[in-house]
């Protein structure tokens, strides 16, 4: 059997964009280490809230726990603490990031936080983060109470042709299973925001659409924040408002 396009050295440092980051700990955060298969994951909980849920975001490429630093009290303002993880290799995690350990590493994440004491979660994904939010959409722990997709991705032959390199056609089997969204999102029920800018040109606004419309919960929501693209959609009132709107 061919070795998977997904697994590559090719694809996934294509994919990946880690950076350093030795930030100090704000106030009214703890920051904790996750162990995982052959490295540790960082993740910064902000809990200005002691008695609120805490919303998990998978965040974006190329960024760290520290850029949402300024935001949690945004969040805390929508009702909601806020813990934030890097993926492998990024800000202080170690190892090497790659697609598959992403979404190993997902249930492992929701597992220390809430050994850590956080008894209801919302799960966000942002960008790349998506992936994680859709492995954790077919399999919630009992602990997760809704999602919410942000700018996220499900055409797995955009991805890869934006890494500069071809999938198979058709994908095969075990891809799907194992990277599809959109397959994950027919399995889950847990009630789904997505969010996504109008203008995006990296992640076309087509494939929030076919995030919403594949999640199997009736309980959903699809927002397009006008006039703005893949990355500044926090920047507009309408996006606080329809994450405040999901929370409540």
């Amino acid at each position: 059997m061919a070795a998977s396009v997904f697994d590559t050295r090719e694809f996934n440092e294509g994919l990946f964009y880690p950076r350093a980051d030795v930030s100090p700990t704000p106030r009214d955060a703890v920051d904790l280490s996750i162990p995982v298969d052959g490295a540790t994951l960082h993740l910064r909980w902000h809990r200005p809230l002691p008695d609120a849920p805490t919303l998990l975001l998978f965040h974006g490429n190329g960024e760290v726990v520290a850029d949402y630093d300024g935001a949690a009290s945004r969040f805390a303002a929508c009702g909601t603490n806020l813990a934030v993880v890097d993926y492998r290799g990024y800000g202080k995690s170690t190892g090497t990031p790659t697609l598959r350990d992403a979404l190993r590493d997902a249930p492992l994440v929701v597992d220390a936080l809430v050994g850590a004491g956080a008894s209801q979660l919302v799960v966000m994904g942002r960008s790349l983060g998506s992936a994680s939010a859709a492995e954790l959409y077919a399999h919630p722990h009992p602990s997760i109470a809704s999602f919410v997709w942000e700018s996220g991705l499900v055409d797995l032959a955009a991805l890869v042709a934006r890494r500069g390199l071809r999938l198979q056609s058709p994908i095969p089997p075990d891809d799907l299973q194992t990277f599809d969204a959109l397959t994950k999102l027919r399995r889950g029920d847990r009630p789904l925001l997505v969010l996504h800018g109008a203008l995006d040109t990296l992640i076309v606004p087509a494939e929030a659409k076919l995030a919403f419309e594949a999640a199997a919960t009736t309980k959903k929501e699809l927002v397009f924040i006008a006039g703005r693209g893949h990355n500044d959609l926090s920047a507009e009132r309408a996006y606080w408002d329809a994450l405040r709107r999901h929370l409540q």
